[in-house]
């Protein structure tokens, strides 16, 4: 007895003094890949200029600056002397190191106080911390420095930022507790159901329930594939369910909102009134050994087929259309719609009382007042928007309906305001999908709804009702000029680079796209130069002038409309030749009224119906009826056993009863975090 029990102690002492060695090794991979990551990362130019207390003549350390706070570049400067390894000037960086202390900058923007400056003062640390040339008591100044920001409190991007520099600092301390909370921390926002970051429809959402796929989603991305990969092979690397959630929001939502190269300009938040932002080469290897991209592919190597096709599409190495498969999505959670095909994007952004507004903030997207209020990303190339927001006319956004000022309207509410429609919503099976808004801003009413098919988009608006004093208009498209515009108007094919107003438009083409006219409408189109410049939209930005031809196509509904209406068909991915010899087209529209708006493909075998309220739709061969007010997308309505998908656009019912012709059925809507998602049934 005495034999086993000296054994189960000496195992048990054996397993204790191991455990701290297995710790340090641990601790030393993660310096190690954390190390090698900072200086493939960073910029190593000199800043000579440095005066003999630790300060640079070009920095204003006095400044509030919310961004492109000048302090910040003292960090990066000295983090620059850091990657110099074992020449760096280990004087001047500890000057450096002691004048940032003594001076103590700070700005207007939490973000630098509690994010930006320790993250660059851990990222020194680390870089020197093998040479010892920082003195301790210096270090320890600075490590207190850095015990900034609610990691518990904050949500998203944000706590994953905080996490991060916490990461940076249990290794300079090789202090297991704070690594153990921090990696913690980190992978936490890998979680649905939140009222801000993923969502359970894998949608992002940030300040609060507003969209922000790119922006805080791309961070988001990256700072944790980035955490990620340097945990890979030891005892803190990510769950496996964590990851297969990454990869899902990385391959079927972000990189889907990308064409070619270019983002749909909705998933940036107030970034949009960022110059070259749209544009994302700098995810792919060509940016760099640590990009998005290959990070994620360091952390799962079965995603590089995927990973890799998307960065040809980014590089322009293949065409826009390269492995793209035709799919749809509605996130319920955002009020947004994907809808992706080879040939184009065509994305749509609302916004209801359940979600935000696109912010302002920052002094940044000053004019996009009207961003949600239904616009349409149309991307064939991927570069149609790619730049052009200084010279947009921002009330004529794509795809709004609005009131058609003199002078741009400046957004007065920061940081977001909650939208105020409830009928706001869609349907989808994955490949197709109809999308509604209710919309009632600015004095203006009306009831859009836009119809997914393979080649075309259906866009409807009817209940247009203002008192406003402007006139009241509804934005097919306004994009840079590419060549010549051709319309068939007045029963003549003409050539109208020019520009026109018009009642008898049927169609016209631009850019290999196709908008027809079906039930008519005053039509303008103007192709001509616009001017601004960024300060205008983002007073941090350049006050020189941006100038180039658009070309801006939109409906005129008058002052003082009563019930007006528009209907328009987007066929992109047409040549001008296709476009003088296209068929009848197969699509109806079916019924556009305060009641109803419903399309038929007869192709497809597809009707798709907004109910805005309990009705009957009426057609030869079939009749469609419900109780409740809904959106539908019903397939094979030319048989007995059609299948119907239907969403909830108020969130707030629990079911809805459904008749084809003489089948009845009853449907559960989905509840809880998956309110408003599509339910699915088979009449048999």
């Amino acid at each position: 007895m005495n034999k086993l029990y000296r054994l189960f102690f000496k195992v048990l002492l054996l397993g204790f003094i191991s455990s701290p060695s297995f710790a340090q090794k641990e601790f030393e991979q993660i310096e190690s890949k954390i190390t090698a990551y900072l200086k493939k990362e960073a910029d190593t130019s000199h800043h000579n200029t440095m005066k003999a207390n630790g300060s640079w003549p070009d920095i204003d350390y006095l400044s509030k600056a919310e961004t492109n706070w000048s302090p910040l570049l003292h960090l990066n400067r000295v983090k620059q002397f850091a990657l110099l390894g074992q020449t760096a000037p280990k004087a001047k960086i500890n000057a450096a190191l002691r004048y940032w202390l003594q001076t103590n900058p700070t700005s207007n923007n939490w973000f630098q106080n509690e994010i930006a400056s320790p993250t660059a003062i851990g990222e020194i640390l680390m870089l020197l911390k093998s040479g010892n040339s920082v003195p301790i008591s210096l270090r320890d100044s600075l490590i207190k420095c850095m015990t900034k920001g609610d990691v518990e409190r904050a949500v998203g991007a944000n706590k994953l930022d905080i996490a991060i520099h916490m990461m940076y600092r249990a290794s300079i301390m090789n202090d297991k507790k704070v690594m153990d909370s921090a990696v913690y921390q980190a992978f936490l926002p890998i979680t649905l159901g939140n009222n801000e970051g993923l969502q359970p429809d894998f949608s992002y959402r940030q300040h609060g329930p507003q969209l922000q796929i790119a922006s805080y989603g791309q961070v988001f991305l990256t700072g944790e594939y980035k955490v990620a990969s340097w945990l890979i092979g030891t005892s803190y690397a990510i769950p496996v369910e964590k990851l297969k959630i990454l990869d899902q929001y990385l391959i079927h939502t972000y990189l889907k909102t990308i064409r070619g190269r270019y983002i749909d300009f909705n998933t940036e938040g107030r970034g949009i009134a960022r110059n070259d932002v749209l544009a994302k080469h700098n995810i792919t290897a060509q940016a760099g050994k640590h990009s998005l991209l290959e990070l994620a592919k360091q952390v799962n190597p079965k995603n590089t087929a995927a990973l890799e096709a998307a960065e040809k599409r980014i590089l322009k190495t293949e065409a826009p259309s390269f492995e793209v498969k035709p799919s749809h999505a509605y996130f319920y959670k955002s009020d947004y719609t994907l809808h992706t095909r080879p040939a184009y994007n065509f994305n749509v952004r609302t916004v209801s009382k359940r979600t935000v507004r696109t912010e302002t903030g920052n002094r940044e997207n000053l004019m996009g007042k009207f961003l949600p209020d239904g616009s349409t990303n149309i991307q064939r190339s991927g570069d149609e928007y790619f730049n052009i927001m200084p010279v947009w006319e921002w009330d004529k956004i794509p795809g709004i309906t609005s009131r058609d000022y003199a002078v741009d309207q400046r957004t007065t509410l920061e940081w977001g305001e909650r939208g105020v429609g409830s009928f706001i919503g869609g349907t989808t099976d994955g490949w197709y999908g109809t999308t509604v808004y209710d919309l009632n801003y600015n004095e203006v009413t009306a009831k859009k709804a836009w119809f997914f098919f393979d080649e075309e988009v259906v866009c409807l608006g009817t209940g247009i009702n203002s008192f406003a004093r402007e006139p009241i208009t509804t934005t097919v498209n306004q994009a840079w000029q590419k060549g010549k515009v051709m319309a068939f108007t007045n029963h003549k094919l003409m050539e109208v680079n020019q520009g026109f107003k018009d009642k008898e438009v049927k169609w016209l083409w631009h850019d290999s796209i196709a908008y027809y006219f079906p039930q008519g409408g005053l039509v303008s189109l103007t192709t001509e130069e616009q001017k601004g410049n960024w300060a205008t939209i983002n007073a941090n930005r350049s006050k020189n002038e941006v100038k180039g031809k658009v070309f801006k196509l939109w409906f005129n509904h008058g002052i003082d409309p009563v019930n007006q209406s528009y209907a328009y068909t987007v066929k992109p991915g047409i040549s001008e030749h296709d476009m003088l010899n296209v068929k009848p087209s197969s699509v109806k529209i079916l019924q556009n009224t305060p009641q109803m708006q419903a399309v038929e493909h007869e192709d497809l075998k597809m009707v798709q119906v907004v109910f805005y309220q309990a009705g009957s739709l009426v057609q030869p061969g079939y009749t469609i009826t419900v109780n409740q007010p809904c959106v539908l997308l019903m397939k094979a309505i030319d048989t007995q056993n059609p299948t119907a998908y239907l969403a909830d656009p108020t969130q707030k019912l629990t079911d809805v009863q459904i008749s084809f012709n003489t089948s009845t059925a009853s449907l559960t809507f989905p509840q809880g975090d998956h309110q408003g998602a599509t339910v699915s049934f088979q009449f048999n």
